[in-house]
């Protein structure tokens, strides 16, 4: 059972939403992920009756001329040939020289694995590295063969400035970032929770009500003036936390209605930026 001070101690954001770094994880994720597609490849290869590796050595041979452009007869050794992608990967490049690579390979593989088993292989990386991307909370993702930030700087710092309003709130976001980070997989529902459940402390403690709903609708009454479609949204997102479907204030009714890694991550950076708003609305 975790400690006290692991329940609610101080998470910081950059290490749960990992931006502009690629960590020890996240490399070795990288690396599984070519050697997963390795083992795929010459499989099918041999299957095919191909040379055993060709079809991976091609994308290593790729990558070494057209992205390292390195000379094509340096690739070749006396037993074999250089090993290039996840020699990259743990060679020590800035991390935005390792997704280049990254997606090199991806555009290179989706312009020459025409045929179905080999793109049916490609396309289990890419979805892999999104999985494994999401458990690590890498602010990355695989979209249309290109890799696209998820996670903008302003999102981590409207965290980072919710932990600092109170012990309650702190309390909250914290454990709802804790949640969203845990591992091999995040309890979403809960974080979700812990994120509202910030909004709606400090909702309490300005109106004196009980519920998010009934604070949102007096907050006017004590000088809180919110924009109409601003209320209206959260009046919504509370309604939403508290739907029998998505078992987050509920037992989940069914298991494929439960919200996954970007609702929670979504609900944490608008829960986070709200508290704020409304701290700055009375001081």
């Amino acid at each position: 059972m975790a400690l006290f001070s692991e329940r609610y101690g101080y998470v910081n954001p950059r290490d749960v939403l990992v931006k502009e770094r690629i960590t020890e994880e996240i490399s070795n994720a990288i690396c599984t992920a070519y050697d997963q597609l390795e083992d795929a490849l010459n499989h099918i290869d041999v299957y095919s009756h191909r040379s055993h590796d060709a079809s991976y050595t091609a994308l290593e041979l790729a990558i070494w001329i057209h992205y390292e452009n390195n000379r094509q007869n340096d690739f070749y050794l006396f037993n074999g040939h250089k090993i290039v992608a996840t020699e990259y990967v743990q060679s020590g490049f800035a991390w935005y020289k390792v997704l280049d690579m990254l997606e090199f390979s991806i555009k290179w593989m989706n312009s020459n694995f025409k045929d179905r088993d080999r793109y049916e292989i490609f396309s289990k990386f890419v979805n892999y590295l999104n999985h494994r991307f999401t458990e690590l909370g890498f602010a990355y993702r695989v979209v249309d063969y290109e890799i696209v930030e998820i996670t903008s700087e302003e999102e981590i710092v409207a965290i980072e400035q919710a932990l600092t309003i109170g012990d309650s709130v702190s309390n909250h976001i914290s454990t709802a970032l804790k949640l969203l980070s845990q591992r091999p997989e995040g309890d979403y529902r809960n974080s979700i929770k812990e994120s509202i459940s910030a909004v709606e402390y400090v909702c309490r403690e300005i109106t004196g009500k009980t519920t998010l709903g009934d604070s949102l609708k007096e907050l006017e009454k004590k000088g809180v003036v919110l924009p109409p479609m601003l209320k209206v949204a959260f009046e919504k997102l509370y309604v939403y936390t508290n739907d029998k479907a998505t078992g987050i204030r509920h037992a989940l009714m069914d298991e494929k209605d439960a919200p996954g890694y970007d609702e929670a991550k979504f609900m944490l950076v608008a829960c986070s930026s709200f508290v704020s708003y409304i701290m700055s609305k009375i001081k």
